[in-house]
């Protein structure tokens, strides 16, 4: 279910703009295809689509356009291949990447789309993707350089349903300028790896990472393949060799800038130190290179009617609470490290009135007039309540509630379009990671709790705090100090929708920031705790339910922004 949600929002984006590629012929560019849900096979591959991700966002901090697609068939797969090299022109340089199954025919090596359906040798040809086609092409369109990563050669499930075919992938001639490599030597199978990145992929990313460091400008495209495979040799104890072809008559760089002899450029130029500053915002949409120039707490703004939104970093961190944390409930186990693998942006405060009323007037949006509130000591479902009149006084600046999932649904849907940016709901694993912004005491702040701190049912404590006040009704956003992230109340004051369905507990969750798409999908999680709830509701491990459709006076919401999409 993960990779299909994720194929979604990735064409819900590419739907929300204009296409893939920019109008501008771009000095460089790179198709990243990840394929990992093959039908067939006993398991999805593991770290397939991660690797793609992870991959796709290292070129794009080399100045490369990159069209990332993930679980593709052979139709999506072709299209995609045939929009990569009709990109191409003289002078640019092109990158093609696939992770996935791939088989050899005939001393010919071929891609497997996610449908492929072999059951002999001619299928093979039929359903699968040569790669020495693909590599003809980029060199027929004038290609300058030609790159090709391939990470194929694994044991597949076609295996048995007709003569086996040779074990690995062939090698190839590679073209006048051709930079390729494989996961393997020709004829080798690789061993796949628990982890949330391929020892092959990992190891490639540190490889580029390091060659657009400061003092690392000169470090060829040759060096960082050579360097990538004694690296991948030590890292698998000496069981995986990748395999080096090069043609290359003229010199390559990761890196943007160079000097010297063979320098380049890339015709997307490094931001300007005004972009780099804080915040990085002129109420328009970001611009590709200053996306993925964006660092951890830089901030932006992409339109008028839009939220601040903040820059989360990579990072692991500890999800759900110990056994021994107080009135901890079972739902918030077992706990379990959660790698969150790319950078994204949050909602510096939760939605505000104001902005959703922005939404609400002008697409004309029809919300219902129902919400749960707390009226005269009782909690029920009242007419005549809504966002405009939860029951207590607000001004804009106040978090929107009486917002159901639905409702928030629609809202990032609105951004999206408006922006052509991908907004959507943060997942569960990434809501607690930003909530905890490095810390794992049960608030970031630590392990008690004060209406200085945050605004709940101050009439309860947690710990060795003190009884406080109980203010009824929801604050401005902005109130209290934000945690080192620079987030407001991600404890207290409005209930968070999340994107993920409810699962009692975390056994048979992710590790790392996918949302949970299977459970019990007609209620959501909600996160954070709120003005009325008690101070233990406020802990970053705690988390309930709440049905889809359900409105009530202390739930809102907080949005995220995928980032290199």
């Amino acid at each position: 279910m993960r990779p299909l949600l994720w194929v979604c929002l990735a064409a819900l984006s590419v739907a929300l703009t204009s296409p893939a590629w920019s109008q501008q012929k771009p000095a460089r560019i790179a198709l990243v295809i990840g394929n990992a849900a093959y039908p067939g096979a006993r398991t999805p591959l593991s770290t397939t689509i991660a690797d793609a991700r992870s991959l796709a966002d290292e070129l794009r901090r080399s100045g490369f356009e990159v069209d990332l697609k993930t679980n593709v068939g052979k139709a999506d797969m072709r299209n995609a291949i045939d929009g990569f090299t009709n990109r191409i022109g003289a002078g640019v340089d092109a990158l093609f990447y696939f992770s996935g199954y791939g088989m050899q025919v005939d001393r010919q090596s071929y891609l497997m789309p996610l449908n492929a359906d072999a059951w002999s040798l001619s299928d093979i040809r039929k359903d699968g993707i040569r790669i020495d086609s693909v590599l003809a092409e980029m060199h027929r369109k004038g290609a300058r350089v030609k790159i090709l990563i391939i990470d194929a050669a694994r044991r597949n499930h076609w295996e048995g349903r007709f003569r086996p075919a040779p074990e690995g992938l062939a090698g190839i001639d590679a073209p006048e300028n051709t930079l390729a490599m494989y996961s393997s030597v020709p004829g080798k199978l690789v061993t796949d790896r628990a982890g949330t990145n391929s020892i092959f992929v990992s190891e490639l990313t540190k490889e580029i990472r390091a060659a657009n460091m400061a003092g690392a400008a000169n470090v060829t495209a040759e060096d960082v393949f050579n360097h990538l495979k004694m690296g991948i040799y030590r890292a698998s104890s000496n069981e995986q060799t990748p395999w080096v072809a090069s043609s290359l008559v003229e010199q390559f760089y990761f890196g943007l800038q160079q000097t010297g002899a063979g320098a380049q450029q890339a015709s997307v130029q490094q931001p300007s130190e005004p972009e780099k500053s804080q915040p990085i915002s002129d109420n328009t949409p970001l611009r590709h290179q200053s996306e993925i120039a964006l660092m951890p707490n830089d901030h932006f703004r992409e339109c008028v009617a839009c939220p601040e939104m903040l820059v989360m970093p990579e990072g692991e961190y500890m999800m759900g609470s110990p056994e021994d944390e107080a009135e901890r409930s079972s739902n918030e186990g077992p706990q379990h490290r959660v790698k969150i693998p790319r950078r994204f942006a949050v909602s510096k405060l939760k939605v505000m009135r104001e902005e959703f009323e922005k939404f609400v007037n002008e697409t004309s949006y029809a919300g219902e007039d129902r919400c749960f509130t707390l009226e005269d000591g009782k909690v029920e479902e009242r007419s005549g309540r809504s966002f405009r009149n939860p029951g207590f006084e607000q001004d804009g600046k106040h978090p929107a509630v009486c917002i159901d999932w639905d409702d928030a649904k629609a809202y990032v849907a609105w951004l999206s379009k408006k922006t052509g940016k991908l907004y959507r709901l943060l997942s569960e694993s990434e809501w607690e990671y930003a909530a905890r912004a490095g810390t794992n005491t049960p608030f970031w702040w630590g392990p008690a709790i004060s209406t200085d701190e945050a605004n709940y049912d101050g009439r309860s404590t947690y710990g060795d705090s003190s009884k406080g006040e109980y203010r009824e009704k929801t604050v401005p956003a902005d109130m209290f100090k934000p945690n080192p992230w620079g987030l407001y109340q991600v404890h207290g004051n409005a209930m968070e929708w999340v994107e993920d369905c409810w699962n009692e507990t975390y056994q048979y969750g992710p590790s790392d920031d996918w949302m949970r798409v299977a459970g019990k999908c007609d209620v959501h999680v909600r996160r954070g705790g709120a003005w009325n709830t008690v101070a233990k509701i406020l802990r970053a491990a705690y988390r309930d339910n709440r049905k889809t459709s359900n409105r009530a006076s202390n739930t809102g919401f907080r949005i995220a922004r995928t980032l290199g999409q």
